[in-house]
């Protein structure tokens, strides 16, 4: 039976149950009071209209309530929906996960912590290089999802007229902010790399310290400046690392630096710990996964009851 059905039956069994009560309460009285013989049908006939006035009350109370329903349920498939759609665009904005872009192989991981979310990663090629940027924007739900849009949108565009991604920042703060006032803003980490020249150009914008280790080292993805649209006017500082074949960078969003933080060890530590912990060849593929999975089996940071955030992961390695 639909619901519909099921509140008719309710209803007419709230009557049957009212009318009873009345013929019991009826007899009772009767039984009780010993009213003279002339008022007897007087007060059977009161006792019945009460009855009859409280079945006519609960009937049209059940009949508004079913309809306050009926309107919660369309509001809610009408959320629903909404929500679903802007899910699939949040999916159609990622990436295609390409094997190899101009001599670099990367791969992304996106988990939302709800069906929406605000992290992103984008992968914007050129001739010669290509930007990787993994971002995440404040607050939760369709809002942060609305910033993250228009977030990806600015860096696509942007993107075509500098090269430098402290530039590209100072631009895309300036507009987040001039449509927020600060109220809503987004740390990210942009890194170019540039196989010609062997090097990787990287700016942070308040976002979790990226890593590349290799050969040349293990070294931080750290400078920059605030997170972006936070203040009015900001600039950033980028920085130019030399990289050599085998090297391997990673971003991730703090959704994964706070599920798997420990006491008294810095998060660097333990994202190059788990990378090291990978047996034979360290893959961007191969790195995603065993990140994202070390986030997935903790609960979260210490102390925090229902701990829930999206959790990002990028990974790339030159040559």
């Amino acid at each position: 039976m639909t619901k519909h059905v099921w509140n008719s039956v309710a209803s007419i069994a709230a009557s049957l149950v009212t009318y009873r009560c009345a013929r019991l309460a009826d007899a009772l009285v009767m039984r009780v009071v010993h009213p003279p013989r002339g008022e007897v049908l007087f007060v059977s006939d009161v006792i019945l209209a009460t009855a009859f006035g409280i079945a006519i009350y609960l009937w049209l109370s059940l009949r508004a309530t079913r309809t306050r329903l009926t309107d919660l349920e369309r509001a809610h498939i009408v959320l629903d929906t909404e929500l679903s759609l802007a899910a699939d665009i949040q999916r159609h904005l990622l990436p295609a996960a390409q094997v190899e872009s101009n001599g670099v192989r990367w791969a992304g991981r996106l988990e939302p912590a709800h069906r929406i979310g605000g992290d992103f990663y984008d992968f914007i090629p050129s001739d010669t290089d290509g930007l990787f940027v993994v971002a995440d924007v404040s607050g939760k739900g369709i809002p942060a999802a609305l910033l993250q849009a228009s977030a990806h949108s600015l860096f696509r565009t942007l993107a075509r007229e500098t090269v430098d991604p402290a530039e590209l920042l100072t631009r895309v703060s300036k507009e987040i902010y001039a449509e927020n006032t600060g109220v809503s803003y987004m740390t990210c980490v942009l890194a170019r790399v540039n196989t010609a020249t062997r090097t990787v150009l990287y700016a942070n914008a308040g976002h979790p310290a990226g890593l590349m280790v290799g050969s040349s080292g293990r070294r931080l993805l750290s400078r920059g400046g605030p997170p972006a649209g936070l203040f009015a006017d900001t600039t950033y500082e980028s920085e130019v690392l030399p990289i050599e074949p085998g090297d391997l960078g990673v971003i991730v969003s703090d959704g994964i630096t706070e599920a798997i933080e420990e006491d008294g060890t810095p998060a660097v530590d333990i994202l190059n710990r788990t990378i090291c912990d990978i047996s034979g060849r360290r893959t961007p593929e191969r790195v995603c996964d065993a990140l994202m999975k070390a986030a997935q089996r903790s609960a979260g940071p210490r102390g925090v009851a229902n701990w829930q955030d999206d959790k990002t992961v990028l990974a790339f390695a030159f040559g």
